[in-house]
């Protein structure tokens, strides 16, 4: 869902409704740390306001797309309370001459275990990046490491 999606005053009335149809199974919300990160103060707090209202028992919370910077740190640490996993891109996390570090997926890890929340790696592509996730024992994964999407 979007940040003016989740926002938007109806939504705890879809998140009633939508579990009505579903008949009470689980419920995985996805939102974008980038979309968070560039929606105001005022959308940002209503979006955690509603986090704050959902049963969480029913409803799960994803944030995506997390990447290494303080900014997004800062942003989402808020919402860690209420989130139940972090999706994080590897790539982001790859050091390099032009790319800068500000966060090292370890640090999300311990942030995030502190909230109970638990970190997902996605993009996981080659050796390198499942040593990676091994190594920081994420056992969630997601990439082509494991195989590419099938057509059923």
């Amino acid at each position: 869902m979007t940040v003016s999606q989740i926002s938007d005053f109806r939504a705890t009335y879809f998140f009633k409704w939508i579990l009505g149809v579903i008949n009470h199974q689980q419920l995985l919300i996805e939102i974008d740390a980038t979309d968070l990160c560039q929606s105001n103060f005022v959308q940002r707090h209503k979006v955690l306001k509603v986090l704050k209202q959902i049963d969480h028992s029913l409803i799960k919370i994803t944030i995506e797309n997390v990447d290494s910077s303080k900014k997004t740190y800062r942003i989402i640490k808020p919402y860690l309370p209420y989130t139940d996993f972090l999706k994080f891109d590897i790539q982001s996390f790859k050091k390099s001459p032009s790319h800068w570090i500000d966060i090292t997926l370890a640090h999300w890890q311990r942030f995030a275990s502190k909230e109970g929340t638990v970190p997902i790696v996605g993009k996981v592509e080659n050796a390198d990046h499942v040593a990676l996730a091994d190594q920081l024992n994420i056992n969630l994964r997601q990439g082509y490491a494991y195989g590419e999407p099938k057509r059923i």
